[in-house]
């Protein structure tokens, strides 16, 4: 990681050195995330959950050589045991980027995706299982993309529409590869995304979606209100910009219209490992939330595209305190039952905490910060979940394990409002 941080300025490589700290090692190169040689036995914190249409809330990390599994049916205060999703062992990347992921489906099946480090460095294949019988059993994985070259696919991303067609994303170097065998200059990777429309059975051959993208940087992924796929990442514009782009996922063969959706004008050589979060609410508003530098100010910033791909107003810096030191990092956003939320991690004073902001007239407002849970150990990125009218946190921490917090009542400290730019 030292070649990455001697290019990014002093307050952002410090920022980044504490916040990779919290999740995994660092790794030398310019996109991180190499899984080490021995793989650990004991469960890893990057930790993906999802309710299933019958409510019942499903786990997924990685044990050593395995993705596993497990289910709670009392919102998370017990745990079945973890049940193995790949019987042979095999190398799976858990760095807080990249991680195993289960979603559920409208239909009622459950899937599960990973990336798996290759032999090089920085390389990898991204896989995917399914369970078509409520979690007791699931399919032998199988990779998604045609191209099997040892090279990066990673980073992967997944999610079912309303029509339960399963969309899974992910960084890939394929064009690198021919742009250096041409002598043509490239920066960073290219997004590419396939689709299965027969619950995974089989998936169609892979789309890119554009070139000179991040390289380490997750994608978000969610469904607009008339059932269209959108994908959020961290792009490579000209002059080494790292903002975001934004572009609906086709069926087929329909052309893609990708979108900037964000404009801090961070010129950094590098990939910060920090991928932005999306939600979309009933009017078809698209709201962002991402890491960037301002102003020589690292932090967290919210913005809003209408339907059309406008920007609504501005950038608002919603992480971070006047405390000395404080560090907001990696937020995740729900859109749920009429409200906007807000998650973040804020380190300060050698702990972690989750804050919380919800907005209920789209994103105009926001109340104050809210603590929500915090920890003086080592934890996974928040996400968050809804059911039934409640929101939860779920969060894994080393001291305290995995817990599914309702956050639904969470009250501000400041019951006082503040506007968005």
């Amino acid at each position: 990681m030292a070649s990455v941080m001697q290019s990014i300025p002093r307050f952002v490589a410090g920022a980044l050195l504490t916040l990779a700290a919290t999740v995994a090692p660092a790794h030398e190169g310019h996109d991180h995330g190499a899984m080490a040689a021995k793989p650990a036995a004991k469960p890893q914190l990057a930790t993906t959950a999802a309710f299933d249409k019958a409510g019942r809330l499903w786990v997924t990390w990685a044990e050593g050589q395995h993705v596993v599994v497990a289910s709670s049916g009392d919102l998370g205060k017990t745990l079945s045991a973890p049940q193995r999703v790949n019987p042979q062992p095999e190398p799976i990347y858990t760095d807080g980027e990249n991680r195993p992921k289960v979603i559920a489906s409208p239909d009622g099946a459950l899937y599960v995706s990973w990336s798996r480090p290759l032999d090089a460095p920085y390389t990898g294949f991204v896989r995917f299982s399914r369970s078509l019988d409520g979690g007791r059993t699931w399919s032998a994985p199988v990779t998604v993309h045609h191209d099997r070259q040892p090279i990066t696919h990673r980073f992967d991303s997944i999610a079912v529409d309303g029509a339960g067609r399963i969309f899974v994303t992910w960084i890939d170097k394929r064009d690198l590869l021919l742009a250096q065998a041409a002598k043509q200059p490239y920066a960073g990777a290219a997004v590419y995304y396939t689709v299965s429309t027969d619950r995974g059975a089989t998936f169609a051959p892979e789309r890119k979606v554009i070139d000179q993208t991040c390289e380490c940087c997750r994608i978000a992924l969610a469904p607009d209100a008339d059932g269209h796929m959108l994908a959020l990442w961290r792009n490579v514009f000209a002059g080494q910009i790292r903002d975001h782009a934004l572009a609906t996922l086709p069926i087929g063969n329909t052309p893609l219209a990708i979108t900037r959706a964000t404009f801090s004008e961070w010129r950094v050589d590098a990939c910060p490992h920090h991928g932005p979060a999306l939600a979309v609410t009933a009017d078809g508003v698209r709201h962002m939330a991402w890491f960037s530098v301002l102003q020589d100010k690292p932090g967290l910033f919210y913005s809003r595209l209408s339907a059309d791909g406008k920007p609504i107003g501005g950038a608002w810096a919603f992480g971070g305190s006047a405390q000395a030191g404080a560090q907001a990092s990696h937020p995740a956003m729900l859109a749920a039952d009429g409200a906007l939320w807000l998650a973040w991690k804020q380190f300060a004073d050698d702990r972690m905490q989750i804050l919380l902001r919800r907005s209920t007239d789209g994103g105009a407002h926001w109340t104050a910060p809210a603590s929500a849970a915090n920890t003086d150990s080592g934890s996974d990125h928040p996400q968050l979940l809804a059911r039934d009218g409640h929101v939860y946190l779920s969060w894994r921490t080393q001291a305290e394990g995995y817990r599914l917090i309702d956050i639904s009542n969470v009250s501000p400290s400041n019951p006082s409002l503040e506007a968005s730019k």
